[in-house]
């Protein structure tokens, strides 16, 4: 029987970290759990805080998601009240909440990355192939173009909202993701916040 996907969400405190911090914390949390990066089935969403200042996020009463299986609690929980060092900067986590995934009719990603899809009309085509392998009919709108920065390379990606989702697609694009670098923040979806009521960390 395969483990329900959830949310694992850590309060996060700390000083400043850089904006395009996905790399960082990924490195930084594979000090902490050594076998996190042969799990395949654990997204890593960026952190959260109160504001930004182009480059820098500030974490007052930030956050840290992890979307994973739930039978991955055990390996994941050395992870609680744990130090983490990005960029020289040690960010402190506390004790998790658990959190099911929520249907909603639209979702959005941060960042979507696709191979060779560097500009607007490449992604838009990458993103229904892969929607339409997904069995999944909702409509992609692309956001923001962003350039991150993974291991020295520069990565191309886009923001992107899917709308006109059925509860089954809503939960399995959260739960399948889109693209890759799940590890490093991109292609992981939340309700999109204008539609939903939950928490978006």
């Amino acid at each position: 029987m395969t483990s329900p996907v959830i949310d694992l969400l850590f309060p996060v405190r700390g000083g400043a970290v850089p904006l395009d911090h996905g790399y960082l914390l990924f490195s930084a949390l594979c000090r902490r759990l050594p076998g996190l990066h042969e799990r395949h089935d654990i997204g890593v969403f960026n952190l959260r805080g109160t504001s930004t200042d182009g480059q820098f996020l500030r974490l007052g009463r930030g956050k840290l998601r992890l979307r994973c299986p739930a039978d991955s609690l055990a390996f994941l929980l050395p992870l609680a009240r744990s130090a983490l060092v990005l960029a020289g900067q040690e960010v402190h986590l506390g004790r998790p909440e658990v959190h099911s995934l929520a249907e909603a009719p639209s979702l959005s990603a941060r960042l979507v990355t696709f191979k060779n899809a560097l500009d607007a009309t490449t992604f838009q085509s990458s993103t229904l192939r892969f929607l339409t392998e997904q069995r999944c009919e909702g409509q992609p709108a692309l956001g923001r173009r962003r350039i991150v920065s993974i291991a020295g390379s520069k990565v191309v990606g886009f923001a992107l909202t899917v709308r006109g989702l059925t509860p089954e697609d809503s939960l399995r694009l959260q739960v399948q993701g889109l693209g890759g670098r799940r590890h490093l923040g991109c292609g992981l979806f939340l309700p999109t916040r204008d539609e939903s009521t939950r928490d978006d960390a």
